[in-house]
């Protein structure tokens, strides 16, 4: 093959995609330092935002409706809430961490044919900014939430915006590593958020509940095993589509 084809057939023949590997693992364990957080801050916010929206698609998918959604720290270590109403508890209480893999999985096998990546980019931007703009206004109304929700709201439509900007400026290139890079972030970020689960349950933040409290309220089975549970999926699944999508090298041969 030479180096046209292999360009042409995406990252499964470039360093680049492993340098994005590297990097999103690199971030799992010094994603919270100051560094990190400058550079990384828009992103971390894009990622609470998948979580929160694939909490809101499974309410609204199961028979409820959702009244209000944030991305936006609480200062009571949520970085999001989603209020949902009726549907189906078990299901978008988990909906968060597996629908966020899933999100940065499709996104992966999406990253194959480079050619579409400023498209899907400009697509992701267009449903993010409707979705922004659907159900965050009513966290406005929401008892001590306004301040919440018009940051969310803020964040939301520029991060949306972003996303068509970028898809619409950038080369087929540096789209497909933009997407590349926000995929994998997306599945590893269950990962810090088990991390977090594990500081909970130590007593870090006393008084504070979150996905799999919840889900401990409702079965019974430990926080932290429905918080494993989820980072195990997170790791299985994108090796799976990492295996099956690009081929890997070695695979090839």
């Amino acid at each position: 093959m030479n180096i046209k084809s292999k360009i042409q057939s995406g990252f499964s023949s470039s360093k680049i995609f492993w340098w994005i590997i590297a990097f999103s693992v690199v971030t799992i364990f010094f994603g919270h330092t100051f560094v990190f957080q400058a550079i990384l801050g828009p992103l971390q916010v894009l990622e609470t935002f998948l979580h929160e929206a694939s909490h809101a698609l499974a309410c609204i998918f199961t028979g409820g409706w959702v009244s209000g959604l944030t991305i936006v720290e609480d200062g009571k270590g949520h970085g999001g809430l989603t209020f949902c109403h009726g549907g189906l508890p078990f299901i978008y209480s988990q909906a968060g961490y597996i629908g966020e893999t899933l999100w940065g999985c499709l996104l992966i096998a999406l990253a194959r044919f480079h050619r579409i990546s400023r498209v899907i980019l400009m697509v992701l931007g267009v449903g993010l900014g409707i979705l922004t703009l659907l159900v965050m206004p009513g966290t406005m109304f929401v008892e001590h939430r306004w301040l919440e929700g018009l940051g969310s709201i803020i964040w939301g439509l520029a991060i949306a915006g972003f996303l068509f900007v970028t898809g619409f400026k950038l080369s087929d290139k540096l789209a497909n590593v933009l997407l590349l890079f926000i995929a994998v972030q997306s599945c590893l970020s269950s990962l810090t958020g088990v991390w977090a689960l594990l500081l909970q349950a130590s007593g870090a933040f006393p008084g504070t509940w979150s996905d799999a409290t919840n889900m401990q309220s409702m079965t019974g089975i430990p926080a932290l095993v429905w918080g494993v549970s989820w980072a195990l999926f997170s790791v299985g699944m994108m090796s799976f589509v990492l295996w099956t999508t690009f081929k890997l090298e070695h695979g090839k041969k």
